[in-house]
């Protein structure tokens, strides 16, 4: 179905979000769990530090044994024991008495500091494995100097992550830090994509005359993986219906829960993307008031979601970042609010009273920020996504903004 009446952006984002809901959590380990979104609230099952332990490699000792201790005036204390990394003390401190202490391992009972054995007679023999009767103390350490006391980093049952975070590489080692070996997130929505277009090649062959290389394959493939999607590469669809019905079934026994297209889908002769949706699902024409990426396509092929995007390179992307990215989020169970940040402009700006994303680099200066455009606005001008950092928003109406405006922007 066609539809003339024009919808604007949020309109047009709040139809295609009303269709996605997130998936049902499952488990998994924390080794292949970066980038995704937790399911679940994680609270710390220990303290950690799970003990007292040594910071330094080191003698540990009770700290009133080493008052005034100097290079000059050295405190001689009896060593007792030599204490490894995980290896559990079988002796306590006394009066006067030390143990020698790895690294990460557990203080003795009464201790509570560590000397450092660079300040000590013993530094340039402290790997030699036969302990010294005695040892040489040069400073004066307090409690806890050199120690990580046990909770330092988090106590037991405390709140560490909420539900919606979304996992980093260093998040998962403090997670394994605390024992836990899987997690419950949010699984990734299965993107299938593809293009169109008997004029396309992918790079490393030769070009004949008509044909053009991929663009839209790549930039958006790996744009949805930065979401958080993962990726059904369909590959590039010919102008041929039953090529376009196969990559469409094959969409369906990968379990896609979305299917994207960059071109194809309009009212030319030979884009047969329509024709396959209309005869295996349902197809909407829909026109939003932006730029670029005015026309966009939405329906169903066998019940799975269908989103067309234009072919132009940069009205794809653009598109993606509008619309595709706030999906993901919604599926992945992190509804992040857009960040709109402000700027000032350092030109005129034209535009045609549609919503713009004008390509642009946001510069901070000593007075504050500026936008300047990107090259060629023009919707297949890919390298003037490269030049920009930024997505200039030229309001729905407005037709120009004069030099020294202030108006808002989103990152790339």
């Amino acid at each position: 179905m066609y539809n003339e009446k024009i919808l604007s952006v949020d309109s047009a984002k709040n139809l295609l979000l009303s269709e996605f809901q997130k998936k049902l959590p499952a488990l998994k380990n924390v080794k292949m769990a970066n980038g995704f979104v937790l399911a679940e609230e994680i609270c710390a099952p220990i303290d950690l530090p799970p003990f007292d332990n040594s910071s330094m490699d080191g003698f540990a000792v009770r700290s009133q044994d080493t008052v005034n201790a100097s290079s000059t005036n050295p405190i001689i204390l009896k060593v007792v024991e030599d204490i490894p990394a995980g290896k559990n003390p079988k002796k306590a401190i006394q009066e006067n008495q030390t143990s020698r202490i790895m690294t990460g391992a557990p203080l003795p009972k009464n201790a509570d500091a560590v000397v450092p054995v660079e300040s000590t007679n013993f530094s340039d023999r402290y790997h030699d494995q036969l302990l010294p009767e005695k040892i040489e103390i040069f400073i004066s350490v307090k409690r806890n100097d050199y120690v990580r006391p046990i909770g330092q980093d988090n106590t037991k049952g405390e709140k560490i992550f909420e539900i919606g975070h979304v996992l980093k590489p260093y998040d998962l080692g403090f997670i394994s830090g605390m024992g836990i070996e899987s997690v419950k997130v949010f699984p990734p929505p299965k993107i299938a994509l593809l293009s169109s277009g008997d004029e396309i090649i992918k790079a490393g062959q030769s070009l004949k005359p008509g044909q053009i290389y991929d663009i839209n394959s790549i930039s958006i493939l790996t744009l949805l993986q930065s979401y958080g999607a993962e990726v059904l590469e369909l590959g590039t669809a010919k102008d041929n219906y039953e090529e376009i019905k196969n990559l469409f079934n094959n969409a369906v026994s990968l379990g896609a829960d979305l299917i994207v297209s960059t071109a194809g889908v309009s009212l030319g002769v030979y884009d047969y993307v329509k024709q396959v949706l209309e005869e295996n699902g349902q197809l909407n024409f829909w026109k939003v008031n932006m730029r670029p990426g005015k026309p966009l396509t939405f329906g169903h092929y066998k019940d799975i979601p269908f989103l067309g995007l234009p072919g132009n390179p940069v009205s794809a992307y653009v598109g993606s970042r509008i619309f595709l990215k706030p999906i993901i989020q919604k599926i992945l169970g992190s509804e992040t609010q857009e960040e709109y940040l402000e700027t000032r402009i350092s030109e005129d700006i034209e535009s045609d009273g549609r919503e713009s994303y004008l390509r642009v680099l946001v510069e901070k200066t000593e007075n504050g920020s500026f936008a300047t455009l990107a090259k060629h606005q023009g919707s297949g001008n890919m390298y003037s996504l490269v030049c920009a950092n930024a997505l200039l928003i030229v309001p729905a109406g407005v037709k120009s903004l004069p030099k020294g405006s202030q108006a808002k922007y989103i990152k790339i």
